[in-house]
């Protein structure tokens, strides 16, 4: 058996056959950023990470109490659609629906003195 007889038993048509490299796309991701001013804010991020764009929240400016209420509503709403939380820096969140990946790196503390 030699090649152009295995493509015909494996290829109905030359169609069928890729005729070189191709670009394959996916579906875009959108990154919303924003810095909250007041607990209202809270139901437009939500309603972003339910329909698939990953949240990024500066909690910096906020009073103590504001941000402990939007954080936990973002975790609410993050635990109910099954989305990754993710501590960025001090006070930077990312909430990133279940298809979107979320990778950080773990830095390892040296216990040298040098």
């Amino acid at each position: 058996m030699n090649l152009k007889s295995a493509k015909k038993i494996f290829w109905d048509s030359e169609e069928d056959m890729v005729q070189g490299p191709y670009l394959v796309s996916s579906q875009q991701s959108n990154i919303i950023i924003r810095t909250p001013q007041k607990f209202g804010d809270v139901k437009n991020y939500a309603d972003a990470l339910m329909s698939g764009c990953t949240v990024m929240i500066s909690y910096g400016e906020l009073d103590k109490a504001v941000k402990n209420r939007i954080f936990d509503y973002m975790n609410g709403v993050s635990y109910i659609i099954g989305a990754q939380v993710e501590m960025v820096a001090t006070d930077v969140m990312i909430y990133a629906p279940n298809s979107v990946g979320v990778e950080k790196e773990t830095v390892k503390k040296s216990r040298s003195w040098l």
